[in-house]
């Protein structure tokens, strides 16, 4: 090993003024252990001092290898496993730690972490070497030796029983974690409580550096790193990483779901932080299985922090100034105080006791809303969303009052009620909210620490309800709360969705992207052509439509389309044959070059009895209601058409003029 004191050159050099303490040294060394590297990072008062420190860190995490490893047959883990079906073995003390904790976060998470996973854990491994997917018939006989309930464990005779002959336990999702705890606490038994240990980007720190609140960490990876100032914790990421198998074009991870037996598909990056390390692998690899809102809420049960890594996000708050926001722009303006402590948005009641809102400059019409806050008690606070001058929004309140409702809706009165979920929101601590609006009849969701908590729709037509608007958020004055009590706020990131929202449930592809199957040629034949999952018009010949074969009455569709130049087309409605020739009628909207030029732009369209409704990347355009728009007959023979796209005349022949990708429909209930 080899020590890399770096700026602890300086400090050394410095010369001491009489009765000053010394101010230690930072230290840092390097050993392959467990198969990855290990790295300590600690402060001593010399280097003789930190070798020994670091000496017996390493040795004991060299230790835990022969327990832990299910590499080497000879490690006590593989030993137990060899004894599979024989009854109950006697194990160590850090064999039957891991082992309890395993058990523990395994019942928490329904299975979504699970130590026996060992025989799917063989099976991926030699898939991934081979570059091919593991044999069904092996997955299943590889599944059936997999569950948590067939692991006895008793922590007073220090045994632990597999039940199944053949069955494998596979320690890697907490074993790093925990032998950074135990290199951490050989680091404090030499008077060395100043460290960080990090085993493969697994990490378990102690106390904070000289001068220091906390060890200033990187959370991710990729470009979506966020800063962590953290101490006497440990801290976890999962993820996409380079252990992968891609398959005709899917990518199936190194983690697995041990309720399926397959690797997970597109998986977001998570990070825990957790009150030792062993914890934070395990929470982290469960969230990784779980997804946000079911992972969220497994760890923050734990005690644990969690962060998922979306680069879909962007940051609304720079943990510094109120740059973004605004205090005017919507229903509810007032004379709140809103001011930037300790990295966040804190908002208290005025002078005069008003309230007010703080809002984003830029609106906001479907989305997903993730932050983080803190409300003294008693308090009322909130999230606003689609808040505009004209028109209503919607409120999910955050009142933590005597008699108050977290999770409720209100808009000018209570649209919902809920009086059960303020159980759920953590007194004295940060709490994680989410939001999520969508929909033309605005549609809100809301989850507290993971748990779902109101799902709302405002019911069709939602006349006087603003389509989009500004994010809000509330102090709410002319209350008799304690003037020092404030909400504050922080980790506010937005990620803008779809209409009708991320792969909605109950749409159906109208393309196959393959062929033309289910749709045909009216006119303009032998100018469309599907291409590699896209749907390309081409210039030249005579002009005509591409119908589906199928008719819809009331429905939701939802496409994907791309101009060239300044090349357009049309999407019909309820197109029918008019008898007399091949012409088409019905509903037509444009289909041009929207804001994003050259680029997809995504087009919403809901047509249900004499309502149009439609948008274009998000953005509300057009309702009409329940009133007929101008140029679309409801006549008998339009109850029901086609859906259909139009080839103008015109471009060059040959070239591609419109393309037009992820067309899905969704029929809906009269």
């Amino acid at each position: 090993m080899s020590a890399r004191p770096l700026l602890a050159l300086l400090l050394l050099a410095a010369p001491l003024r009489a009765g000053e303490p010394a101010v230690p040294a930072r230290f840092e060394y390097r050993q392959i252990v467990m198969g990855v590297e290990a790295r300590i990072v600690l402060y001593a008062p010399d280097e003789a001092a930190a070798r020994a420190a670091a000496a017996a860190a390493f040795a004991r995490m060299h230790a835990l290898d022969g327990v832990l490893s299910d590499y080497r047959q000879d490690s006590e883990l593989m030993l137990l496993c060899a004894r599979a079906g024989q009854g109950p073995v006697a194990v160590s003390e850090d064999l039957c730690a891991v082992l309890a904790r395993g058990q523990e976060i395994a019942a928490a998470s329904g299975g979504a972490f699970d130590l026996t996973v060992g025989p799917l854990v063989r099976l991926w491994r030699a898939a991934r070497a081979a570059g091919c997917l593991p044999d069904t018939a092996a997955l299943d006989a590889a599944r059936r030796l997999v569950g948590f309930d067939a692991l006895r464990l008793d922590r007073e005779a220090r045994t632990a029983e597999l039940l199944q002959a053949g069955m494998l336990l596979d320690a890697g999702a907490l074993g790093k974690g925990y032998a950074c705890d135990r290199a951490l606490e050989a680091l404090a038994a030499l008077g060395v409580e100043q460290a960080l240990v990090d085993l493969g980007g697994d990490l378990a720190v102690g106390a904070p550096p000289p001068g220091r609140a906390g060890w200033n960490l990187l959370a991710g990876a990729g470009g979506e790193e966020r800063p962590l100032v953290v101490s006497r914790a440990g801290v976890a990421t999962s993820g996409p990483s380079e252990q992968f198998l891609e398959v005709d074009g899917v990518r199936y991870s190194h983690i697995l779901d041990p309720r399926t037996g397959w690797g997970l598909r597109g998986s977001l990056r998570v990070t825990v932080v957790a009150g030792d390390g062993m914890s934070a692998d395990a929470l982290a690899s469960a969230a990784s299985v779980l997804g946000r809102h079911e992972g969220r809420r497994v760890a923050m049960a734990a005690g644990a922090s969690v962060c998922f890594h979306d680069p879909r996000f962007t940051s609304l708050f720079d943990g510094t100034t109120l740059a973004g926001w605004v205090t005017e722009g919507g229903r509810y303006d007032g004379n709140a105080l809103w001011t930037v402590e300790d990295g966040a948005i804190t908002g208290r009641v005025g002078e005069d006791g008003a309230g007010g809102l703080l809002y984003t400059e830029k609106p906001y019409a479907c989305f997903v809303l993730e932050l983080e806050t803190w409300i003294d008690e008693p308090f009322d606070s909130g999230v606003f969303v689609r808040m505009a001058r004209e028109g209503q929004g919607a409120q999910v309140t955050l009142d933590v009052r005597e008699g108050g409702e977290v999770g409720a809706i209100y808009s000018d009165g209570f649209l919902a009620h809920n009086e059960w979920a303020k159980e759920r929101f953590l007194r004295n601590a940060w709490n994680h909210v989410e939001v999520q609006v969508t929909g033309f009849d605005m549609r809100v969701e809301a989850w507290l620490n993971g748990e779902p908590i109101c799902d709302y729709s405002v019911p069709p037509p939602s006349a006087g309800f603003a389509p989009t608007g500004l994010i809000g958020l509330q102090v709410h004055g002319g209350r008799d709360d304690p003037r020092a009590h404030r909400a504050r706020f922080r980790e506010i990131r937005v990620r803008e969705l779809p209409l009708f929202g991320d792969k909605a449930a109950g749409f159906a592809p109208l393309f196959t992207g393959r062929d033309l199957a289910g749709w045909r040629e009216a006119g303009g034949a032998g100018r469309w052509c599907a291409r590699d999952g896209v749907l390309e018009l081409s210039g030249g010949g005579a002009a005509g439509w591409l119908c589906t074969e199928e008719e819809f009455a009331d429905f939701r569709l939802s496409l994907e389309y791309q101009t060239v130049g300044t090349s357009r087309s049309r999407l019909l409605l309820r197109a029918a044959k008019d008898g007399a020739s091949a012409g088409l009628r019905g509903r037509a909207l444009e289909i041009q070059d929207g804001p994003r030029p050259g680029a997809w732009n995504r087009l919403e369209v809901l047509c249900q009895g004499a309502r149009l409704a439609v948008a274009r990347n998000g953005v509300p355009l057009a309702d009409t209601g329940a009133r007929t728009p101008p140029g679309g007959s409801i006549g008998e023979d339009a109850r029901a058409g086609a859906i259909a796209l139009e080839a103008p005349e015109g471009g060059a022949p040959g070239e591609v003029v419109v393309l037009f990708s992820d067309l899905r429909v969704e029929r809906l209930c009269h």
